[in-house]
């Protein structure tokens, strides 16, 4: 899966809001420690992983996304 530049937008230095369509999925930045890793992170601030790039990290994300909202409908 890759997603379209336009859905992962930088909201601050080192931190990334995920978009699906219009909808703020999650959020992603750069771990301090250790570097080169990145923290994703729900809309409440909750950990939901790391990952090795922020691209990886975007799409896990958005994929989350995507099927708990499926879940709701």
């Amino acid at each position: 899966m890759r997603l379209p530049d336009d859905m992962v937008e930088q909201v601050a230095p080192g931190q990334f809001v995920v978009k699906v369509g219009n909808d703020v999925a999650d959020y992603i930045s750069e771990d301090s420690e250790p570097p080169g890793i990145w923290v994703n992170e729900d809309q409440n601030g909750r950990l939901m992983g790391r990952s090795a790039t922020r691209e990886h990290g975007a799409e896990f994300l958005a994929a989350w996304f995507v099927a708990v909202d499926e879940d709701r409908t």
